[in-house]
């Protein structure tokens, strides 16, 4: 007899040539998917930070890189619409910014705390590391000067393609796992994809970095992601649901 109580992930476990799968053995199968997908995310951050690191040592070392030029000089033929890059560019500015800071905040609200500091954590480091890494590796810009920000001069990494693809890549990511409709999921995936492209291509054609700069930022960038994506699993450090929260088993104790 087939139980009705299986889940929606476990009735699609059932074998096409065969009888139905116990749920017992399909919650198992379903464990068992999701536990490969959480090692994944696991290697593909410590792979991401590894190519990130063995960049950073190639552009400090002052390594010749043949497709700069080219691609430089691509992005340089569409310098047409300044008004346009900038207007692009500045996106992954003051309002990435309040993105952030609007999401910690619905974090907290919703008692996802340590989700929102997770997140705080992953700011600071991609913020920071940012910055402390162009102070290291002092690669000059392609305009030859600074970007207009007061303490940024330097070229390697891009600080807008890496802040842009963590901070919306987590809100696509938390999309993503959510019960939303496909169509919903894979819009949001879409457009933050969309955003880190045209964002990449602005910083190029306004002449402010290399496009090693922008590879630096994505490597960066994903190797955050991943490991967002690793401690906010399910059973990860960060996974708190607003009902697994201690003010919400206080609160229906009382009720």
């Amino acid at each position: 007899m087939v139980t009705h109580d299986m889940t929606h992930d476990q009735q699609a476990l059932v074998p096409l040539t065969g009888g139905p799968t116990h749920p017992a053995e399909a919650g198992v199968e379903v464990s068992s998917l999701a536990g490969r997908s959480n090692v994944g995310w696991l290697l593909l951050a410590i792979l991401s930070l590894a190519g990130f690191v063995v960049l950073t040592l190639a552009v400090a070392s002052r390594v010749v890189f043949p497709f700069d030029p080219p691609l430089l000089a691509l992005a340089r033929a569409w310098d047409g619409w300044p008004a346009v890059w900038q207007a692009v560019s500045q996106s992954a500015n003051i309002p990435l910014i309040v993105i952030g800071v609007g999401l910690v905040l619905w974090l907290f609200f919703t008692k996802r705390r340590r989700e929102a500091v997770l997140v705080i954590l992953m700011l600071v480091a991609v913020t920071a590391g940012s910055e402390g890494v162009k102070q290291l590796v002092a690669r000059p810009r392609p305009s030859g000067t600074g970007d207009g920000i007061p303490g940024v001069v330097y070229s390697y990494p891009s600080g807008h393609v890496l802040e842009v693809l963590t901070i919306l890549g987590i809100i696509a990511l938390r999309s993503w796992r959510s019960s939303r409709r496909f169509w919903l999921r894979a819009a949001a995936v879409a457009l933050v994809t969309i955003e880190v492209v045209l964002v990449g291509i602005a910083r190029l054609a306004l002449n402010e970095h290399y496009p090693t700069d922008l590879l630096g930022g994505l490597l960066g960038g994903i190797g955050a992601l991943g490991l967002y994506a690793w401690l906010s699993r399910p059973g990860g450090w960060a996974h708190q649901r607003a009902a697994d929260s201690h003010e919400a088993r206080a609160a229906h104790d009382v009720g």
